[in-house]
């Protein structure tokens, strides 16, 4: 590649699925097929193609409701560094919602130093496990665990947006059509929290989960665990220690501490601290 070669920006599409898979892979980001269909089904991806017309670079954008988005898969081709092509497509992404917007990402080492120009400030941490886990006998203590069926995602949005802080209805929906394992979990019939499992090359990732407390969320991965066999991988928020510590007792251990980068913190949404682990790093 020469220094002075051209590059185009624009919006990315079904078209390019193709490209995008390779240029994850070529990162040693665990993305298939449908991980990516389901980025392109929820926002919107732009990225960079050389004269060849092959994608060197993307960047996604997951809108969730008026106030708050969330930017992920930002990846430039290793031949094509050092161009400013990341800053230029997160600067595209940023155009595609109000000024007021929340932002948020979860950074790597490598893009840190963009993010902070554009001035993200670290906010938390998500911190990733990895394991096969182990099933403990867990009572239920008058709880009931089941499938997610068409009469319950209603009242399962509403549980999510409040643990969310924002409505992200076209995101889950696309997400759920994703899943190998979905659950919930009632108390009197009444939804009080809900896991997702996503099949993935390399783990099985379980998420988002949503609980009223540790036990409840506790119940949901345990009962995820049961019926998962492989690796497993799931990414905390920051403030669940306990669960944290009940992961490495059933034989989970800590991967990754990547920061969670939001501007526009301001107009960063409340949540009432439900949610236990997220849906994955580009979702926020």
């Amino acid at each position: 590649m020469k220094k002075e070669e051209v590059v185009t920006r624009q919006q990315l599409n079904q078209l390019h699925i193709g490209d995008l898979l390779s240029l994850a892979t070529i990162v040693g980001w665990d993305y298939d097929i449908e991980e990516i269909q389901t980025l392109l089904a929820s926002g919107s991806v732009y990225g960079h193609v050389n004269i060849d017309k092959t994608v060197i670079s993307c960047a996604a954008i997951i809108p969730y409701g008026a106030n708050l988005a969330s930017i992920g898969m930002v990846i430039v081709h290793p031949d094509y560094r050092g161009r400013g092509l990341a800053k230029e497509l997160l600067i595209q992404c940023m155009s595609q919602v109000t000024q007021n917007t929340a932002l948020m990402l979860i950074a790597t080492k490598e893009g840190r130093p963009v993010y902070e120009k554009l001035g993200f400030k670290e906010y938390s941490h998500v911190t990733k496990f990895l394991g096969e886990g182990r099933t403990l006998e867990v009572a239920l203590d008058g709880y009931s665990i089941s499938p997610l069926n068409k009469t319950d995602i209603k009242e399962m949005m509403e549980l999510d947006k409040m643990a969310f802080g924002s409505g992200r209805e076209l995101f889950l929906k696309n997400r759920i059509k994703q899943a190998k394992d979905t659950l919930v979990l009632k108390e009197q019939g009444i939804i009080v929290g809900y896991a997702l499992a996503v099949k993935k090359p390399a783990n099985l990732v379980l998420g988002p989960v949503v609980a009223q407390n540790d036990k409840q969320a506790m119940l949901l991965i345990q009962t995820m665990i049961a019926t998962n066999k492989g690796s497993i991988r799931i990414d905390v928020l920051d403030g669940k220690t306990s669960l944290m510590k009940e992961l490495e007792t059933v034989g989970f251990q800590v991967n990754d501490r990547p920061p969670v980068m939001v501007k526009n913190l301001e107009a960063f949404p409340k949540r009432n601290n439900s949610l236990y682990a997220i849906a994955a790093q580009a979702y926020g």
